[in-house]
Parts: structure tokens; sequence; C-alpha cells
């Protein structure tokens, strides 16, 4: 064997690791907090928001007090 220099590699990088990955880490984290915000609304506020409106469209209180005080749930009718 001869006295050759063993070659070194370049060491990995780790200067400004911690901030770059917490950079990327705060951008993933807003971008599925924005994604799943908005699939929320979509697949649950707004079909119970339209079943709300649908409910008291149709509603009358009149006729659903008269029903429950023909059933004699309250005790003052």
């Amino acid at each position: 064997m001869t006295n050759t220099p063993a070659t070194t590699s370049a060491g990995p990088v780790l200067r400004g690791l911690h901030n770059a990955t917490i950079k990327r880490n705060l951008a993933v984290a807003l971008g599925l907090t924005a994604i799943i915000t908005v699939a929320y609304k979509v697949l649950v506020n707004d079909p119970k928001k339209a079943a709300y409106a649908e409910f008291y469209q149709k509603y009358d209180a009149n006729k659903s007090f008269e029903r429950m005080r023909a059933n004699g749930r309250f005790q003052s009718c």
C-alpha cells in the first residue's frame, strides 16, 4: 500500500439546518391548515347550514306549539 492521503467527502451542511427545517415545517403546516379549513367548510358547514335553512323555511312554530300542548307537554297550558 502506498501512503496516499485518504479522500474526504464533504460533510453534511449543518449551518442553518434547524432554521430551514422550521421554515419548511411551518409552510407545510400552514398549507395543510388552509386546505383542511376549506374542506371542513365545504363538506360540513355548508350542508349543515343548508339543512337548517330548509328546516326553518318549512317550520311553523304555532303548529309545533299546538302539537306539544295537545300531547300534554306543558303544565301551564
